[in-house]
């Protein structure tokens, strides 16, 4: 009887002799840790790409810095819990960060973030944050794989050559192309822009729109290779021979213009109405609204002078055109950055001239009687092409370095007492 039973059990017992040893052997939890494995590595890839790029966005606004090394930190944690000590927790609170950055990284570059040197202005998708969005986004789906059917992960794998082959080309994959994210032709357009509006970098001496000191709209100043803003020279690719021919023939269509509007009562007479006071780095701005219907290098809607007065020289053409949804077709090639003025509930415009920049506060605008206005279809070029005026910061440049003078005068105007041009002369 004794006899018999204990060799019925021995079957059952072998058999869960062998699966224990199955569970605490290397079968066991091969996707477990393969999976677990493969969240650590990615993490740490794009944990190690926010710390690379963290002193860059420091500099620009402590805020935004912080945030780079804050959520650096929190993904290199995760790397080590997720391995060392697997919880359900940690595995949630990788689906909750990754998540909250993924959402925040949509919303600078479609709306604009609410706060920040950059605050409600989008910022262009740029290959440093699609490579670390696209890596937080597989560490979501291996958290929630990870949540939701932990049974599948405790299986032990029978094809463990294959899982693991996988999981290796997937985290070397992705530590490449975090580790080309973090190589100067990435990090020096950073380095270089600074990601300020203030002067150029790299400027031995300030510029007369600097000295001038008007801040730089958010709308105009010059874009580096990874989405961010500076004042300074627009960086420029490089033209195809049909689009340099395009090109050629489409400016000329522009240079009639500066023949027929030479001064502030040409433009006038042509039914040209003052938009702006004369503002250093852009001129005054003369617009012809009917114009703005369309783009043809022949019929600016838009001219700019370097004052008000009747006999002001024109300085640059501005093409001012509602086109909703993007970016009209303009001139031929990709250096002609259209831009609009919408940050910062845009700009603060009383009847038909504006009063007040992005910059200004919708209360200071509404005590100037004007009243803050974004204007989400329409979109502005500028081209300097005039003779003398062939900004040095390019064609298409949002400003015109060479513009300085005082505004509300002209160009030829001394800075505005506490600008830094103010502040040179007075040390000087």
């Amino acid at each position: 009887m004794d006899t018999g039973t204990t060799a019925a059990q021995q079957p059952n017992e072998q058999s869960a002799d062998q699966h224990s040893e199955s569970r605490s052997g290397t079968g066991e939890f091969d996707r477990d840790l393969t999976v677990r494995w493969l969240a650590a590595v990615l993490s740490l890839t794009a944990g190690a790409v926010h710390f690379g790029y963290a002193p860059h966005h420091l500099s620009e606004d402590w805020a935004h810095g912080w945030f780079f090394l804050l959520i650096a930190a929190y993904q290199c944690a995760f790397a080590v819990l997720i391995v060392a000590r697997p919880r359900r927790w940690v595995w949630a609170s990788a689906i909750i960060v990754n998540v909250g950055i993924i959402a925040t990284w949509v919303v600078s570059r479609t709306v604009g973030l609410p706060f920040g040197p950059q605050a409600l202005r989008s910022e262009v998708f740029s290959a440093p944050d699609i490579v670390s969005s696209v890596i937080e986004g597989i560490i979501i789906l291996l958290a929630i794989i990870a949540l939701a059917f932990p049974a599948l992960l405790q299986r032990p794998s029978r094809e463990r050559i294959s899982l693991r082959f996988a999981a290796l080309a997937i985290g070397t994959i992705a530590v490449v192309l975090g580790a080309i994210m973090l190589t100067p032709s990435y990090t020096a357009a950073h380095e270089t822009a600074g990601h300020s509006h203030g002067a150029a970098e790299g400027s031995a001496t300030p510029s007369p729109c600097e000295l001038a000191g008007p801040p730089a709209s958010p709308g105009q100043v010059a874009t580096d290779a990874e989405g961010h803003s500076h004042r300074g020279s627009t960086p420029q690719v490089e033209l195809t021979r049909d689009e340099r021919v395009m090109l050629a023939s489409q400016q000329e269509l522009a240079r009639t213009v500066v023949v027929k509007y030479p001064t502030v009562a040409d433009a006038e007479a042509a039914g040209y109405k003052e938009s702006t006071a004369y503002v250093p780095c852009i001129g005054a701005h003369y617009t012809n609204p009917r114009l703005a219907i369309s783009f043809d290098p022949a019929t600016p809607s838009e001219l700019l002078y370097d004052g008000t007065n009747p006999d002001s020289k024109l300085v640059g053409l501005s093409y001012l055109v509602w086109h909703p949804g993007s970016a009209p077709d303009g001139f031929a090639g990709a250096n002609d950055l259209w831009h609009q003025h919408n940050s910062n509930g845009g700009l603060c415009q009383k009847g038909g001239l504006v009063v007040g920049g992005e910059a200004m506060s919708a209360e200071d605008c509404t005590a100037l009687g004007g009243r803050k206005t974004p204007l989400n279809d329409v979109w502005m070029l500028h081209d300097w092409i005039v003779p003398g005026w062939e900004c040095s910061w390019g064609v298409f440049a949002g400003e015109c370095p060479e513009l300085g003078g005082r505004t509300g005068a002209t160009a030829w105007d001394a800075p505005a007492p506490g600008s830094v041009g103010a502040q040179v002369t007075a040390t000087g």
